[in-house]
């Protein structure tokens, strides 16, 4: 090889280390550098970052916006809860158990005392249980002149019988309540009827009062 060959070899070596050595890679980016003392370098931030982040903010700056109402809308919307309703549990009913009223009704045969009731007398009442009106009356201290009260007790004697027709109006019927009538002067009405039969067969309690113009059965 010539003398001159070798130098141009040698400069040509020469030209291309020096190439070489001043070349940067383009792939390798450039260190940020801080331009004051303090200063926080700006994060490099990929495209899809930098739209998340406008996004986060938007949302935010919304949320903290104060509205017409005062407030301040709520970042996220709450949710309703909806209660379905249990089924109750039944109910146990309980049905009350009519209660029997207990009804007077006329003692058999004669009864040793009677208390006189409104619009009855001692006359009616010896041919209500069939005794002599004069024994009766001598029996519970009383005369033909005599008028006792409502509630007198009267003896009743328990031999003999009264002289004549004891029933007064055909009966069973039904009649119509007048004013001031009682169920001891309707008893007395038909004459040998008992008062107490006459409740029994009405459902009334001893002492109902009566209306006028109920229709009332007498047995």
């Amino acid at each position: 090889m010539s003398k001159k060959l070798l130098v141009i070899l040698v400069i040509v070596l020469v030209a291309s280390l020096g190439l070489v050595a001043c070349e940067r890679p383009a792939s390798v980016a450039p260190v940020a550098t801080a331009t004051s003392v303090g200063e926080i370098p700006f994060p490099v931030a990929t495209q899809p970052q930098i739209m998340q982040d406008i996004l986060s903010q938007t949302q935010t700056a919304i949320a903290l916006t104060p509205q017409a109402g005062g407030g301040v809308l709520p970042t996220s919307t709450p949710a309703f809860t909806f209660t379905t309703p249990q089924a109750t549990a039944a109910t146990e009913v309980f049905t009350p158990t009519a209660t029997k009223i207990a009804y007077p009704t006329a003692t058999p045969g004669k009864p040793a005392t009677y208390v006189i009731q409104a619009g009855e007398f001692p006359y009616c009442i010896a041919r209500r249980f069939n005794v002599d009106p004069s024994a009766l009356l001598s029996a519970s201290g009383l005369n033909i002149n005599s008028r006792p009260a409502v509630g007198y007790t009267l003896t009743i004697p328990q031999s003999g019988s009264f002289p004549g027709e004891r029933a007064l109006k055909t009966h069973p019927t039904t009649y119509t309540v007048a004013t001031g009538d009682t169920i001891g002067e309707i008893a007395c009405y038909f004459g040998d009827v008992n008062p107490y039969d006459i409740y029994a067969v009405n459902g009334l309690e001893q002492g109902s009062a009566l209306k006028v113009g109920q229709v009332l059965q007498i047995p």
